[in-house]
């Protein structure tokens, strides 16, 4: 299982808010499969996030969305990309199988499966150019078998720079893409000066303030696009003399040092660990740089008599 990216993180932290997911989709969705969804009983489907194990097979997000005014529901896979992705389609099949078998494990009666609309959210660097039709990866794909081959395709949203894709929606969802769309950019200050002055306009809602709050751990501390003291004098700029504000920064700050303080404390720990057992797995690393400050000075203490790996982290 690969590492998730800041950008899969601001992605799917904000995507899960259903005020944001639902205004997004409302712009995003076809008139003709909106006309048959009720987004007010949108919800993200809980297997999208159960185990470490799921999380191998499901998407970024999977939302259930009831189906007009009866029981039934479709199911919305919600893909996000920093790249172009030759193989998304494959990796859709994979989902859309995993998906109708847990469908049928809790549904035991089920004769049939609901629908599923495949939607990929794109933000790169490059233009994207992966096929969009599953039968484009078929080679050679003689018209005899056509019909035994498994045919889908997916929706795009391109919210890249490189795209003319305008984007719609209310003030927090508008935010969102941008922050993704700007990420990449030569001008990060200026761009979040302007992420920061959409916020002002609903700064008294309180998905406002979890939203900049995972904002600011995008671009400062995910991808460096900015450091703490630009971040701190633009949000003093645009919010002068507000209480909440002003408490909100300095909250901010510390968390900002304490994770920094972490980050220093999980890669010592690593660097001990290689140098007494050999180069820790994956799973290991992202085990340690996850952990609290506590859980990490409980392991630092037992590295030193500790035969084994596990016994640093029994």
């Amino acid at each position: 299982m690969t590492t998730p990216t800041p950008h899969d993180c601001f992605f799917r932290e904000n995507f899960a808010r259903p005020v944001i997911a639902r205004d997004f989709l409302r712009h995003v969705l076809p008139q003709a499969v909106l006309a048959d969804l009720d987004l007010e009983r949108l919800r993200i489907s809980p297997d999208t996030f159960v185990t470490e194990a799921l999380r191998k097979i499901y998407s970024d997000l999977v939302y259930q969305i009831p189906y007009r005014d009866t029981r039934l529901s479709v199911y919305l896979l919600f893909e996000h990309k920093s790249h172009s992705d030759h193989w998304v389609l494959l990796q859709l099949l994979r989902y859309m199988v995993a998906s109708g078998e847990l469908y049928r494990d809790q549904n035991p009666e089920a004769k049939s499966l609901p629908p599923i609309y495949p939607l990929v959210l794109y933000h790169g660097q490059a233009n994207w150019r992966a096929p969009t039709r599953f039968h484009d990866l078929i080679e050679p794909l003689p018209g005899a078998l056509k019909p035994f081959v498994p045919q889908f395709g997916y929706a795009l949203h391109d919210i890249s720079a490189k795209s003319n894709t305008e984007i719609k929606g209310e003030v927090l969802s508008r935010l969102v893409q941008l922050a993704l769309r700007h990420i990449y950019g030569d001008q990060p200050s200026e761009r979040f000066e302007e992420l920061l002055e959409l916020i002002a306009k609903v700064s008294r809602d309180t998905t406002a303030l979890s939203v900049l709050e995972s904002l600011l751990r995008y671009y400062v501390q995910g991808t460096g696009r900015l450091d703490e003291q630009q971040a701190r004098a633009l949000l003093e700029q645009i919010f002068p003399g507000e209480p909440l504000m002003e408490t909100f920064i300095d909250r901010y700050i510390d968390q900002g040092r304490q994770l920094g303080e972490q980050r220093g404390e999980a890669k010592m720990l690593l660097r001990q660990i290689e140098r007494k057992f050999g180069p820790p797995s994956e799973a290991v690393r992202n085990r340690i740089t996850q952990a609290d400050s506590d859980t990490l000075l409980h392991w630092s203490d037992r590295i030193l008599e500790a035969g084994s790996l596990d016994e640093v982290l029994h």
